[in-house]
């Protein structure tokens, strides 16, 4: 009867959980629907999915809907970090419906009324069933606890039974999820040539020995390129530079600390606290009211006095010191012998903190808006903050999703400045995030597509030099007649170098070079003794000689490595819903989730609004 009052309970918080769902998204559709009531008719669109639509009023009241899910199951409203997650839950919630359940209906996945009953209590009992029904004692799952508890809602209140149902339709998600999972990893057909493929990368090796002349052998001085060779080679790779969209700023910060004239109010108040404890009768009492540390109070032993209050009398009162942004003193209340030459010391710990009056804060608002107002511009911008003294920062490449900046975590504001109201160059309004006011000036937007050349010079420099040392390196080496790569570094001279290594044919790099699987690959290929022409890798050019190779026979069973083909291919599991979206967390293999979304045409713009 324990276990059923424990159940009755968690179906208890799930069927005030249901109840508050339905009114919040009867009455919050209701009022959103109703212009007048709000002041407005505007329902903009914020995504769309699988070709449809998706309008502010569709995800706020689904983001509604799990925040009254959170407040039920958790006791509390959710703080601002966890509704953020819950708007991406909301989200979540619209992929499942609008681009998952298209999958399911096209296919015909359904799950029946039998299925669902065995999975609650039959032979394929569901995992949130076992998980929900464990035995709070030991953990393990018993079928007839189960029975016992839908025996049990018979008597128990219409509500509760209907609960049980609404818990029951949280099932078939999970299990759609599952059969959809299960028609690619099922029909996921490794061949016996690519499970040998596979074994043989993994067990072929080759021993070689090798002429490398890395590209940091010639200084960059030499090697000069311009503007228009960077471009020309930024738009013949474009694949290599792709960029999701970002914007770049500057920004200014303007402190929100306790002025002179603040401290010296606290230090006033401090002095009068100091003499009033000295005075107090009931030390425990006066710091409880007066002291804003939340254990004012305290007992010490002889190990660990404050060594302030060592070898004082008790009713001495310490000096006020600063830590920690406050000030702290202390009074000894009180000793009591505990044992022989062993004395649970009563202290009382006074610590004040520091504030910032209106006037103060009203002062600084004022600095950081004057400095907005006179910065039209962003050459304004850093000729302001120079003149005042103000350290211009640096953020890059801000996505639009983006909650922090830098250092500042919620800097929602600042993002939904530059992706909804900013252009290059423009200066913002102020912002205030946390304990200071920013300023900012927007200094680059990158759309989404191939990156700008100034985004990405620095690489695009090092890719087109390095072009131009392996063309200076190979012109050098194509005359040189060499039987073997010793004489082919010798008959090159400064810069080259020789080495030996041992590889697999799964290896991507290789001793003393770094990465260069063209050279591996090419490496197998060669007959014992032969040796290849130089050729250009990512850092250098280099020549290989191949001393030996083991390709191993064929085996009897290839299924181990059939598996590992299996498992590439679809990847690891991506979480495609978690509380309070669902009560259980549900998966389906990352490739499988990435290319339902791909198919769905996600277009998502929560970042104008959120």
């Amino acid at each position: 009867m324990a276990l059923i009052g424990t159940l009755r309970n968690k179906m208890g918080k799930i069927v005030v959980g249901a109840i508050m769902v339905t009114m919040v998204a009867f009455i919050g559709t209701d009022l959103i629907g109703n212009a007048s009531f709000l002041g407005g008719g505007d329902n903009p669109e914020i995504g769309e999915i699988a070709g449809e639509s998706i309008t502010n009023t569709q995800f706020q009241n689904k983001v509604d809907e799990l925040s009254y899910n959170f407040a039920i199951n958790t006791g509390r409203n959710p703080l601002q970090q966890e509704t953020d997650q819950i708007r991406n839950q909301a989200w979540n919630a619209m992929i499942l419906e609008k681009a998952y359940e298209k999958q399911f209906d096209e296919l015909g996945i359904v799950v029946t009324n039998d299925e669902l009953v065995d999975m609650v209590q039959g032979s394929n009992i569901s995992p949130q069933i076992k998980q929900f029904f464990a035995d709070p004692q030991t953990g393990q799952f018993r079928k007839e606890n189960v029975t016992a508890f839908l025996g049990s809602l018979q008597q128990a209140p219409p509500q509760q039974r209907n609960s049980w149902i609404a818990f029951e339709q949280s099932l078939v998600p999970s299990r759609k999820l599952e059969k959809y999972a299960n028609l690619f990893t099922k029909t996921n057909y490794v061949t016996k040539y690519e499970a040998k493929d596979e074994y043989v990368s993994q067990n072929a090796t080759a021993s070689i020995n090798y002429m490398y002349v890395p590209f940091l052998s010639i200084s960059d001085s030499s090697v000069s390129v311009s503007d228009s060779e960077l471009q020309a080679y930024l738009d013949s790779h474009e694949s290599e530079f792709q960029r999701d969209e970002t914007r770049s700023m500057e920004y200014v910060i303007f402190d929100i600390t306790p002025s002179s004239a603040d401290s010296a109010i606290v230090a006033g108040e401090v002095a009068d606290l100091q003499q009033s404890l000295a005075q107090a009768t009931n030390d425990s009492s006066f710091v409880s009211i007066n002291s804003d540390d939340p254990y004012p109070f305290i007992t010490y032993t002889d190990d660990n006095l404050p060594e302030v209050l060592q070898e004082q009398e008790v009713g001495f009162v310490s000096e006020p010191e600063i830590v920690n942004g406050s000030y702290e003193f202390y009074k000894l209340s009180r000793k009591d012998e505990v044992a022989q030459d062993s004395i649970l010391y009563r202290v009382a710990k006074m610590k004040k903190e520091f504030f910032v009056s209106d006037e103060t804060i009203n002062e600084v608002y004022r600095q950081a808006d004057l400095f907005a107002a006179s910065a039209g511009n962003l050459e304004e911008f850093r000729r302001l903050a120079e003149e005042q003294g103000l350290n211009v920062r640096t953020a890059n490449r801000i996505g639009k999703n983006a909650q922090r900046v830098g250092p500042m975590v919620e800097a929602r504001g600042l993002v939904l400045w530059l992706y909804n109201d900013a252009s290059e160059g423009a200066v913002s309004d102020v912002k205030e995030i946390g304990d200071r006011y920013i300023v900012a000036a927007m200094t680059s937007e990158q759309e989404e597509g191939v990156a700008n050349l100034d985004e990405v010079r620095n690489q695009v420099e090092r890719k087109v030099r390095n072009q131009k040392k392996a063309e200076s390196i190979l012109s050098k080496l194509d005359g040189l007649d060499a039987s073997d790569v010793e004489s082919l570094a010798v008959a090159y001279g400064d810069g080259a170098k020789t080495g030996s290594a041992d590889f697999q044919l799964f290896s991507n790099s290789i001793s003393g070079v770094g990465y260069a699987p063209e050279a591996i690959g090419l490496s197998f290929a060669l007959e014992e003794g032969e040796i290849t022409k130089a050729f250009d890798i990512q850092d250098g050019v280099i020549a290989v000689q191949l001393e030996a190779k083991d390709i191993p026979g064929d085996i009897d069973d290839y299924s181990t490595f059939a598996l590992q083909v299996s498992r590439q291919r679809l990847g690891q599991n991506a979480m495609v819903a978690d509380f309070p979206l669902s009560y259980f967390r549900l998966f389906v293999p990352r490739k499988i989730d990435e290319a339902v979304k791909e198919f769905a045409e996600i277009e998502d713009m929560r970042y104008k609004f959120f």
